[in-house]
């Protein structure tokens, strides 16, 4: 049992009453929240545990959570609400999607992206009224602020200043289509947990009404794992059909998310001293540079000199 988090007498008490369970902390990087693996002979849970006792956290975890059951979108049960700081929920288990698709084969891989696109079209079916917040445009100019805080002063480039990438950054925003589609928010690879061959989602708490690509570029262009040829599976009706100014909203969008992703990975690096995150730079670089030269937009030609240059030093 951890010896420097201080435990919830509302957990201790509930373990205390289960003669034989075993406490085990489970590694998570970024999370404020802790999380533990209960066990008393087969059966397991999973104890989320919020930093101090806050109700509104835990009722919009609950409410989110039942539209998520609702819908048909897998997520953990929630088993009972100790109180509020602790949530005991289903366990899904620990093998990320991540994870799993290095070892899969290409019929496993065909699959799971099968199955990641009816969990889109399910989530994109969710009434937006539904959600609570929203991803508009002030939000994400703010991700770009935190991006230039963050990641920009640490891989900076002398011809370019911070005040033109902003503006580049900008640009990009408004040229995102507004938001209309109930989001995940983090629909990632890390976020995806394989349990009996389905797929459970984690960390949907900050669920939200999305610029419409949003959840489908999160993973399509994932930093944690390279689809590679499977990318092209997850919206075949899209490309096929050769809207080009779709395609164009699904490249900006993807655009604007990894470079909030970059923003996050440096934050994480450098100030929370988590320091596995820089290891995903380089594939959302790389990332960011194709959809650059794919959207071949003057608009944004601050942005694909600033990309480049990093790819130079």
């Amino acid at each position: 049992m951890p010896n420097k988090v201080k435990l919830p007498e509302s957990l201790l008490r509930f373990i205390a009453c289960r003669p034989g369970a075993i406490l085990k902390k489970i590694t998570s990087e970024a999370s404020v929240r802790n999380f533990y693996r209960i066990s008393r002979g087969s059966k397991t849970l999973v104890a989320m545990v919020y930093p101090e006792p806050c109700a509104a956290e835990v009722q919009r975890f609950q409410a989110v959570q039942k539209i998520y059951r609702a819908h048909g979108l897998r997520v953990p049960r929630i088993d009972v609400i100790l109180d509020d700081q602790v949530v005991i929920q289903e366990d899904a288990g620990d093998l990320l999607l991540q994870r799993v698709w290095h070892a899969a084969g290409p019929g496993e891989r065909l699959r799971l992206i099968g199955r990641c696109r009816e969990i889109l079209a399910a989530l994109a079916a969710v009434p937006p009224v539904l959600a609570t917040a929203r991803l508009d445009r002030a939000r994400l100019k703010w991700e770009m602020d935190f991006f230039l805080t963050h990641f920009f002063p640490r891989y900076s480039c002398r011809a370019i200043a911070k005040d033109d990438v902003r503006i580049g950054l900008y640009r990009l925003v408004e040229a995102i289509d507004a938001e209309n589609k109930f989001a995940h928010r983090d629909f990632h690879s890390r976020n995806l947990l394989v349990l009996d061959k389905e797929i459970v989602m984690v960390d949907f708490q900050d669920s939200l009404v999305a610029p419409g690509y949003y959840d489908l570029v999160s993973l399509a262009f994932d930093s944690y794992l390279d689809l590679g040829m499977a990318r092209g599976r997850l919206f075949p009706n899209l490309a096929a059909c050769g809207h080009d100014r779709e395609l164009q909203q699904v490249r900006l969008t993807a655009l604007q998310r990894n470079i909030k992703a970059l923003g996050t990975f440096a934050y994480q690096t450098h100030e929370r001293r988590h320091p596995a995150y820089a290891r995903y730079i380089p594939r959302t670089l790389h990332h960011i540079r194709g959809h650059l030269q794919v959207l071949g937009d003057p608009e944004l030609e601050v942005l694909n000199k600033y990309f480049n240059a990093l790819n130079k030093q």
